[in-house]
């Protein structure tokens, strides 16, 4: 899959699997006679691969966590990455300005204090080969000297282009973002700016140390409408207009294109309404098309994937050509329920030997969040430990570790909480404590989240990391109104509920530990997700 050839003209592939071309002279007879060579032992491992994995799509099948600003900053990275290592995370979306300003002395030097703010927490933990920077910008030749000052020091996985955003607020509507999609020249020359940058990387060696040449992609809609008004079903005619475009990023050199299956409303609606399938319809025909019309390419899917089910359900439709997903919303509203993609990207076997004991498989998920939950916790410490011994050397800015605030360290851990209460709420109400049910029907349209439907924890489970999220929000509290002085204390085994568990409070002491205004904004901000 890393094959590339220029022009990409005289590549072959075979089920997605690029072949090189002989560049020989050589007649139509013999190039088949070699392609059918190659396909029968393709066809031949394919079938190995098959029959070892009982019909499941391969181990490639990537899952994306969407870039969302003001959520995908590191620390809530940091929490997705234990919880799942195999998702690839974004960055938020980076204006071009903010990282490598055009009137700055020494852009360089700029550019690299900024990404060491945003990226960098801690000199033990190396997050980047699993994440995409995506830039918003119009500004092609900037944008190459941008991409080759980055990848001097970071491994980024991607380089992504955000050809999708509709939001004024960003400056998607009026600059960049789904603006682009109407300039489909403008968005070649970025894709061919940044694939040239890395080309020069590549040639002068300057990529940062163990690295690996990152990919170009690009993420937009499936289609834009300047104003809600304009908004109709889509034709065939806007299906050969998206068609065009993506043809231009591929003759650009982009690898990847990650299509939103919805349109793009530029002007006249915010980018939560933009983003709602009430208002803005789903469509995943164009984006299935596409990966069917342009299978050099990789092709991720977005938008609509809300639960575990439904994930799986798309990964394994052998019809499809989509070569990944990603989703942004569902994972903010759960971010625990990466524990169960992290089983669907690769073989688990504590899973498989479990398959038929539920209880024991859903202790299994209880045992891993509980770790995670206190890894993420110890990280957070750390880094407000960091933070305080930044300003006491009276360190300009916020630079290095100490770089994020106790709202951006604790945020993760109340987004786990909201997922908690949701799950407790639901099972006290859906569920007597022995696990049976009761009254379904009608508990169930109150709670119209299809991943609440599944009994995921027991109450003993549910009491359990409780208690150890209490514990996390009481060390921080500490740590926050002491000075810094924090000391992780011994846990005592959990030994059932002692019928405290109250995630409404719970929930509420984050105030203590933020301020009730942030807390109250991050109330509002999930209930719009």
């Amino acid at each position: 899959n890393n094959y590339h050839t220029q022009p990409r003209t005289n590549q072959f592939y075979f089920d997605n699997i690029p072949i090189p071309s002989l560049l020989t002279a050589v007649s139509k007879r013999q190039v088949e006679c070699q392609m059918i060579n190659l396909a029968h032992v393709i066809l031949s491992i394919q079938m190995a691969v098959d029959s070892s994995s009982s019909g499941s799509r391969s181990s490639d099948h990537e899952f994306h966590i969407a870039p969302m600003q003001c959520y995908t900053m590191q620390p809530l990275r940091k929490l997705f990455h234990i919880l799942s290592p195999s998702s690839m995370k974004w960055t938020e979306m980076e204006k071009l300005d903010d990282l490598y300003p055009k009137n700055h002395d020494c852009p360089e030097d700029y550019l690299n204090e900024a990404l060491q703010k945003r990226l960098r927490s801690s000199e033990d933990y190396d997050e980047e080969s699993y994440l995409t920077l995506q830039i918003g910008t119009n500004d092609p030749d900037r944008l190459g000297d941008c991409v080759q000052s980055a990848l001097r020091n970071y491994n980024f996985r991607e380089i992504n282009m955000n050809c999708g955003c509709p939001s004024i607020e960003s400056g998607g509507a009026t600059k960049f973002g789904a603006s682009l999609m109407k300039d489909a020249p403008l968005t070649g020359r970025l894709v061919e700016s940044t694939r040239k940058a890395l080309e020069q990387c590549e040639k002068l060696g300057n990529f940062a140390e163990g690295s690996r040449r990152p990919d170009v992609s690009v993420k937009c809609r499936i289609g834009t409408f300047d104003h809600y008004d304009d908004l109709r079903p889509l034709n065939e005619d806007d299906y050969k207009y998206l068609k065009r475009y993506v043809s231009t990023i591929q003759d650009a050199g982009g690898d990847h294109v990650i299509l939103h299956s919805r349109p793009a409303i530029l002007s006249g609606l915010s980018p939560i309404k933009n983003r709602k399938g009430g208002i803005v319809p789903l469509d995943y025909t164009f984006a299935e098309r596409i990966a069917q019309d342009f299978p050099e390419l990789r092709v991720t899917l977005n938008g609509g994937i809300t639960s575990l089910d439904k994930l799986e359900e798309m990964r394994d439709d052998q019809n499809s050509r989509i070569s990944s997903h990603m989703v942004g919303r569902w994972i903010l509203r759960r971010p625990l329920d990466l524990l169960g993609v992290e089983t669907l990207l690769h073989d688990d076997d504590e899973i498989s030997r479990n398959c038929n004991d539920v209880n024991r498989r859903r202790h299994i998920y209880a045992d891993r969040a509980e770790q995670a939950i206190t890894e993420y916790t110890d990280h957070a410490v750390h880094m407000a430990s960091a933070r305080t011994s930044s300003k006491s050397r009276n360190k300009k800015g916020r630079g290095g570790s100490g770089n994020f605030t106790m709202a951006d360290l604790a945020l993760p851990l109340f987004l786990i909480v909201e997922q908690l209460r949701e799950m407790h709420a639901f099972n006290h109400e859906v569920y007597d404590k022995d696990g049976s049910h009761y009254d379904n029907d009608g508990h169930f349209e109150k709670y119209p989240d299809e991943n609440l439907k599944a009994k995921l924890l027991s109450y003993e489970d549910i009491d359990r990391l409780h208690v150890t999220i209490e514990e996390s929000v009481e060390r921080l509290t500490e740590f926050a109104g002491g000075g810094g002085k924090n000391k992780k204390k011994a846990r005592a085994p959990y030994e059932g509920s002692s019928g405290s568990v109250n995630f409404k409070r719970l929930s509420s002491s984050f105030k203590g530990l933020v301020g009730t205004k942030v807390a109250n904004k991050w109330k509002r901000n999930r209930s719009e997700l």
